[in-house]
């Protein structure tokens, strides 16, 4: 009867404590600040492939963070209307240069916020040129925690800058933004350097050399003469057309290995550079690549811009995805849309 006695006695006590322990936790949570920060990662970039559970000691550490995962593109919405719902004020972009063109897109195309948050590009897949250029670069463990410490003293609007995105629209497509477009041939280079380069898992800087030594190859030795693009700039006032090499806009101000773009004419937030094709307008472009300045040249324009309209058939990069164009529905590329951004 005794041991009986003592059994029933434990097992109330086991209720009573894992009740108390609810209650704590209820309580806690109660008192607990909304979340200011959100988090947003996507297991499928480069680096989180690699490691997943890399920030989950970080996030369980900060009571200011939610987390989100990105598992497939259509998330990206419906997470971006969670933060706009909780009133996050700082989203932070687990991932490469695509996740972070699929989040300009969700916060610019849907606007579930009435003014779009901060953003902090966390270098998490292979290129970051966006995050490189734009927010924050080197080790992403330390660049989180410095930004999570800033949140929390209320110093990070000393650290907030804003910039212009690229956007582009093409009929009966949704509107794209991202940082960087690539066309004409040098996406066959890239998409050999995808699959020939990247798998090999050398540091990013070497698989960089060697993807740019590999497009300077191709230019000089393909059988290929460049690809037709007709080229409007805002709206008329100023036309190219032929065959070019590579043909590429951006709004950011340092691209792949560090090279900026260095124009002498035009206005506007848009880097337009062309390329012609042939061993001598790439040999002459080397000398700029190795000071790391992008000039106008004889067979290469360098210029800014406040648009572009570009007719061709093929393919085309933006921030590493690819999408197809076609010569009956031009693609035009702006930089008026703006985001803000944590940088340092």
């Amino acid at each position: 009867m005794a041991t009986k006695y003592k059994i029933v006695k434990s097992k109330l006590l086991k209720h009573y404590v894992s009740i108390v322990e609810r209650l704590f936790i209820c309580l806690r949570s109660c008192d607990l600040p909304p979340p200011t920060v959100a988090i947003l990662s996507n297991h499928m970039s480069t680096r989180n492939q690699q490691d997943r559970g890399w920030l989950n000691d970080i996030v369980a550490s900060h009571d200011c963070v939610q987390h989100f995962i990105i598992d497939k593109i259509t998330d990206v919405p419906a997470i971006l209307a969670k933060c706009a719902a909780s009133e996050i004020e700082t989203l932070v972009v687990d991932g490469g240069d695509g996740t972070a063109g699929l989040v300009f897109s969700g916060l610019l195309n849907h606007a579930p916020y009435t003014s779009p948050p901060v953003l902090a590009l966390l270098p998490s897949g292979k290129t970051n040129m966006t995050a490189t250029a734009w927010s924050l670069s080197g080790d992403r463990r330390k660049a989180l925690t410095a930004l999570l410490r800033k949140n929390a003293n209320g110093n990070l609007a000393n650290a907030i800058h804003t910039q212009s995105v690229l956007t582009l629209h093409q009929e009966g497509v949704p509107t794209r933004h991202g940082a960087f477009f690539g066309g004409a041939d040098v996406v066959e280079g890239i998409l050999y350097c995808r699959k020939n380069i990247y798998p090999r898992g050398w540091p990013n800087t070497v698989s960089h050399v060697a993807a740019v030594a590999i497009l300077f190859w191709r230019a000089m030795t393909g059988g290929k003469q460049g690809g037709t693009i007709k080229v409007t700039g805002e709206q008329g006032r100023w036309q190219q057309d032929g065959r070019f090499y590579v043909v590429m806009a951006t709004t950011m101000d340092k691209m792949l290995l560090g090279t900026r773009p260095d124009p002498k004419v035009g206005d506007g937030p848009v880097h337009y550079i062309s390329l012609r094709p042939g061993a001598g307008a790439v040999l002459s472009t080397v000398p700029n690549m190795l000071r790391r300045r992008l000039k106008q040249s004889n067979k290469r324009t360098v210029r800014r811009t406040t648009s572009v309209t570009l007719t061709f058939d093929g393919s085309y990069t933006l921030d590493g995805e690819l999408y197809n164009a076609s010569e009956d529905n031009p693609l035009t590329i702006n930089g008026h849309q703006t985001l803000r951004f944590v940088r340092w």
